[in-house]
This record gives structure tokens, sequence and C-alpha cells, in this order.
């Protein structure tokens, strides 16, 4: 299988590629935009392609929205007063490479960009929070820098699992509230990525022995089209409630 694409989009105050470029070699953390690629002299085997656009209208709506309100005003000001907008493009599917462009788009900040979305699963983050969860690297805060919940009529689901090699999830409306489902999706996605378990299809989960049992079934992923950034070519897990006690082992993440 193709490892799935990790694009992350960066709007900031560049008017010309040049203006980038010298903002890069000045301020860019030792990276430096040569070109159609960023890359590093101590990390000569790592170049990361780029795109670059111009203005584009709907920039602070979309941050907002997609920031799940962690955009204060002047967040939204900033944003309105971009002069283009970098694409960072990378290799995605394992969390290596996650944390590897995540360094790469802080450098950019670094060099005057404003926030940051990723264009593969619908998340923005303001500048602070993306900065604060590079140098960190917990993998429970780079999984909320990563991945979207959303909901339609009758389902939650996420997106962006994809990015680190892993199946997103989706669970019906019914009998769950956006907050529960919020957890359940958090602890489910985290026990996958820090335990590594190996799922089978038919097993269960649950939060905790009072909690609802859901059964896993493992399906492809036809909500988005395979040309689609959301796309998630790991599949989705079908978390379907479920009241035989067999479950697979349940750990707090929530924290």
């Amino acid at each position: 299988m193709e490892l799935p694409k990790i694009i992350l989009g960066i709007p900031g105050f560049w008017k010309t590629r040049n203006e980038f470029k010298e903002a890069m070699a000045k301020k860019g953390n030792g990276y430096i935009y040569f070109g159609k690629h960023i890359g590093n002299f101590e990390k000569p085997d790592e170049f990361f392609e780029i795109e670059i656009s111009d203005y584009n209208n709907y920039v602070a709506e979309a941050f907002e929205i997609a920031g799940n309100g962690s955009f204060s005003k002047d967040d939204i000001n900033n944003l309105k007063k971009h002069d283009s907008i970098v694409y960072i493009i990378s290799e995605g599917g394992t969390l290596e490479n996650v944390l590897r462009i995540m360094e790469v788009a802080s450098a950019v900040l670094h060099a005057g960009g404003i926030a940051v979305n990723v264009e593969s699963s619908g998340r923005a983050c303001t500048k602070k929070d993306w900065l604060d969860i590079t140098n960190n690297k917990e993998i429970k805060k780079v999984f909320t820098a990563f991945i979207q919940m959303s909901r339609d009529d009758n389902f939650f689901y996420t997106t962006g699992m994809q990015n680190f090699g892993y199946p997103d999830v989706i669970t019906t409306t019914e009998g769950i509230t956006a907050a529960e489902v919020e957890q359940l999706f958090k602890v489910f996605c985290l026990y996958s990525l820090i335990e590594k378990p190996k799922i089978n299809d038919g097993e269960t989960f649950s939060l905790d022995p009072n909690a609802p049992i859901y059964l896993l079934k493992k399906e492809n992923c036809t909500m988005f089209e395979e040309d689609d950034l959301f796309f998630n070519p790991f599949g989705i897990w079908n978390l379907i409630r479920h009241h035989q006690p067999k479950r697979l082992k349940s750990i707090d993440y929530s924290h």
C-alpha cells in the first residue's frame, strides 16, 4: 500500500517567494527553502515538498471552524491579514513521519507563519499550540493536533488517523452525546497509537467495566473518495453498541 500524504497549510506574511526564502534562511530553525522543497543541512536525507498559493478570503473562517474554538479574536484577525499560504507535503502513515513534518511546520511558523491546518484531517492549530506540542512531542497532544472529530445527521466520526497509519473511527449518534463520543474516540485511538495492539474484527471495546460495550467492525473508508485528502486507505473501525462481556483491555488515556 502506498502511504498516504500529510499536507499542512500555513498562512503567513510573505508577499513573494523570495520573502519566504529569506525568512526561512534567517529564522527557519536551520531549514531552508530551495526550488520547491524545504530541507535542513543537518538532516540531508529529509526533503519536504512545498507549494505556495496567494491570499485566500476564506482562510480565517476555515481555521476558526477547524480549530474547534481554540482561535482567539487576535488569531482570527492575524489570519485575515495573511499574504500567502505555504503547503508542506510529505509521506505520512507513521508517527515518525508525523513528528518530522511537525518540526518543519514549526520552522515555517518561526519564519512568519500564523497557524497550521492539517489539510489531511481538517484540524487547525494556533501557532502557540503547535509550537508547544512540537516541543513537547507528547503523543496525546500530537493526536489532538492532527485528528478532527465530526458528525453528520447519523454518525460521529474521526478524520486524520491515516496520517499515523491507522483506521479512523465511526459510530452512530444514537444514545450518545458529543462529549461522550469524544472521550470514546480519544481513548480508542490513543489505545491504538500508544499500545499498538492487534485488534481483530469482531472484538469488543469499552471505556470501563460499567460503560457501554462496542463491537468492533472493520470496514473500508466509503465516506470519502480515494482522491480526497480525508480518505483513509487503512479503513475505519465501526464501533457498534454490543452487550457481550468480552472486550479489549480498557486503558484511561483521557488525561
